[in-house]
């Protein structure tokens, strides 16, 4: 055979490998071409069942249409060790947020004014405003009762987890489906 024939064989043979190669990196990797957070999503607890769900990262808790008999579906903010995210033994959750009727009322409003394509009328005040954090409600599972974010209970509540420390040592960090 032709020397040039081993040459043009060989290169055949390296650019459908890497062709191969950017076609498997591609499919892997094609949720990150999509703009903000289109796509993405979070934990979502079922309080009827005890249960976690998967919902759209926009879900306005509470979320009747996660919840079981007529059940709230709340945020839930899950945390786990490094290495341990594909783990459902290994997950914890830190604690459940949801919003009030007022804020959860105003926030439905502004995403049915977006989706619509229609410019949002009310302004729509900071995650770490006075008003959002005194109408975001958190609670650890086992607890019956909510407390405001703003509240120094509510503080020691979303903050608690941070003192959890896995077999290493090391700190938890917060799970995403």
């Amino acid at each position: 055979m032709h020397p040039q024939f081993w040459t043009r064989l060989r290169f055949a043979v390296v650019g459908a490998a890497g062709l191969v190669a950017i076609g498997v990196l591609t499919a892997r990797f094609s949720h990150l071409h999509q703009a903000g957070e289109q796509g993405a999503r979070v934990w979502f607890y079922d309080q009827g069942t005890k249960h976690l769900y998967e919902a759209p990262r926009d879900t306005i808790a509470p979320d009747r249409a996660g919840g079981s008999h007529g059940r709230e579906g709340v945020r839930a903010v899950v945390v786990c060790f490094r290495g341990e995210q594909r783990d459902s033994r290994k997950r914890r959750i830190a604690y459940l947020e949801k919003y009030t009727l007022e804020l959860k009322d105003l926030l439905e409003r502004v995403r049915a004014a977006r989706a619509a394509g229609q410019a949002a009328v009310e302004h729509i005040p900071a995650r770490n405003s006075a008003y959002f954090q005194t109408n975001t409600l958190v609670k650890r599972p086992e607890e019956a009762s909510w407390s405001p974010a703003s509240s120094p209970e509510g503080q020691r509540i979303m903050a608690e987890w941070r003192a959890w420390r896995g077999p290493d040592g090391q700190s938890p960090i917060v799970c995403v489906p």
